[in-house]
């Protein structure tokens, strides 16, 4: 059955798509994700990529309803812990939205700008491998796992000032905030941010107080854990934004909420 999809897959690529695909020995088969509206591909090595995030869009249906709804044509989304990029994609292909995606994991930063390039999106999606948080510095980043497409990584302490850790590897990585990620890169002031960073979502909104206040700034759909719930809110009410809809996972142990907020 893989190698009929595998087929199926291959004969709806691009001839430049093919000609990739053969070089790279068929080893990253893609995959169409689950939007109805625009076929979108996803290059699929790991066993995540292929339940999880080719079906981006049935684990969050708010996720997408959010983009359709407010990402308009022209506009500029931040997409904070882009994973593979399927969201990002959606936005730049449905929407005709330019989006800045912020992805730190190194295998899933290779494979986000995978499929950037089979989606022929490198015009209108910038892909950034720095993790935010609320100060620059030298930081742990510690994976749960290696393979592309996984999530629930860690944005640690200071690199050298923390306990050995158990991680399949506990990497150094420059950190800074999306402050100064903005005005040191000059990159487009955003309409619209996406914050999934699994745990590290109020040190994100402490370093982009610059950000969050600039009138331009419309939406913001974001994951918190439960336990920073009050904190994060407040942040952002302290930002001028208003909670508009909250998403709860019932059926999933411990989940994260998801919100959105807007002025």
């Amino acid at each position: 059955m893989w190698k009929w999809r595998q087929r199926v897959a291959y004969r709806l690529l691009a001839r430049s798509e093919r000609v990739a695909w053969d070089a790279a020995g068929g080893e990253a088969a893609p995959v169409r994700l689950d939007y109805p509206d625009h076929d979108i591909w996803l290059r699929a090595t790991s066993a995540t990529e292929r339940r999880w995030r080719a079906r981006a869009c049935a684990k969050e249906p708010w996720t997408v309803r959010w983009i359709q709804e407010h990402v308009q044509r022209g506009e500029v989304l931040y997409d904070i812990g882009a994973n593979v990029g399927a969201f990002s994609l959606i936005a730049a292909l449905a929407r005709g939205a330019t989006v800045v995606a912020f992805e730190p994991g190194y295998a899933t930063f290779a494979r986000l700008c995978e499929n950037i390039q089979l989606n022929a999106c490198g015009h209108s999606i910038v892909p950034v491998p720095l993790p935010l948080s609320d100060a620059t510095g030298l930081l742990t980043f510690s994976y749960r796992s290696l393979e592309p497409g996984q999530s629930r990584h860690e944005l640690g302490e200071a690199f050298g000032a923390a306990t050995p850790s158990t991680a399949p590897y506990a990497q150094p990585m420059c950190a800074t905030t999306l402050d100064r990620a903005v005005a040191d890169f000059g990159l487009p002031a955003p309409h619209h941010l996406k914050i999934d960073v699994d745990g590290g979502e109020l040190r994100v909104l402490k370093g982009a107080g610059a950000v969050l206040r600039e009138p331009s700034l419309r939406t913001i759909l974001i994951e918190s854990d439960a336990a920073a719930w009050d904190a994060v809110a407040a942040e952002l009410e302290a930002a001028g934004f208003t909670l508009r809809t909250r998403h709860e996972r019932p059926e999933k142990r411990a989940a994260p909420l998801y919100a959105l907020w807007s002025r």
